[in-house]
């Protein structure tokens, strides 16, 4: 069994799902962050820096008693200064390096946006960017375990961020950023925190064009991994897209609680399956496992046990 972490905090900033993501009008940053210091930023760390604010808020005191160089930050992107490493070539091959802004330049790392994060509310411990396709924020979620196991990390922000891609043939672009609270649960029952509830996590990375015995194989390892973390016991919800991929996944995951339930294919980030895991952990109807896969082989299944009667304590969204 993965190990679990217990979420005591979610932080939303995402534009309303009846309403177009990529205009930027959904999103003042004045009015979220302040009029000072964040003008600059590019909008992936802006979106991250307000959710990571109503996650804290969220979890309630989570920071007494965690020493800042036990706090620790992982955020997962696939896009997040797509759009600033566009700009950035336009400008190098229209003009010249020398062109370039200093007050944007830095954050051509995308480790920088994750750094700001920790910077805002002092977490001096752990702090990394992940960039696996699709199931990068998921896997923050499970790095934030290890990091729990190892003795690295007493309270972890866990997260995605992305910004829209420029190209305009891109399809499905994401804009916003979630952030969990992550505890270890011994921590989290010590100081009398429910939370939401508990997930674990586990990631794989299937070969391209498996035939015959490798992909029996390959079902094989999906299938416990699935019944690891208890897809025979709870519905399951997937956010599959229509590659090999994902077929050979629907295909290998046992969903005995009725059929799998498919809440949509997942967009150009890994944005999405980070809403989906948030959604998950405020519903009121009961455990469930979410399994997300794409075309890249990139494959996350996570299981959520719902803490019964939690609710929000104040909004955790933009």
């Amino acid at each position: 069994m993965s190990s679990q972490v217990v979420v005591t905090g979610i932080g939303v900033c995402a534009p309303p799902a009846e309403g177009p993501a990529a205009d930027g009008a959904w999103f003042d940053v004045r009015t979220q962050l302040g009029r000072r210091g964040y003008k600059y930023l590019p909008a992936a760390c802006q979106y991250l820096l307000v959710a990571g604010r109503h996650a804290l808020d969220d979890a309630v005191d989570c920071l007494d008693g965690a020493a800042e160089e036990d706090r620790g930050v992982v955020v997962g992107t696939n896009n997040g200064v797509a759009a600033l490493h566009d700009e950035q070539d336009r400008t190098v091959i229209a003009e010249h390096a020398n062109e370039l802004s200093p007050v944007t330049a830095p954050f051509g790392a995308v480790n920088v946006l994750t750094s700001r994060l920790s910077m805002e509310h002092g977490f001096k411990g752990i702090s990394l960017t992940l960039t696996s396709p699709l199931v990068a924020g998921l896997e923050s979620v499970q790095v934030g375990a290890r990091a729990f196991a190892a003795g690295r990390s007493t309270l972890l922000l866990a997260g995605a961020m992305e910004q829209a891609v420029p190209a305009p043939e891109a399809a499905a672009p994401e804009e916003g950023a979630v952030v969990l609270v992550l505890e270890p649960p011994e921590q989290a029952e010590a100081r009398g925190a429910t939370g939401y509830g508990r997930c674990a996590v586990r990631t794989l990375l299937l070969p391209h064009g498996l035939t015959g015995t490798a992909r029996e194989r390959a079902e094989a390892v999906l299938r416990e991994a699935a019944l690891s973390l208890g897809a025979d016991q709870v519905p399951v919800y997937a956010l599959l897209d229509d590659s090999p991929v994902s077929e050979l996944v629907a295909g290998a995951v046992p969903a005995a609680v009725g059929p799998i339930r498919d809440a949509g294919p997942p967009a150009a980030g890994s944005l999405t399956p980070m809403l989906r895991l948030a959604d998950r952990l405020r519903a009121d109807d009961g455990d469930s496992l979410l399994v997300t896969a794409a075309g890249t082989g990139n494959v996350a299944m996570v299981r959520i046990w719902r803490t019964a009667g939690s609710t929000p304590r104040r909004s955790a969204g933009c």
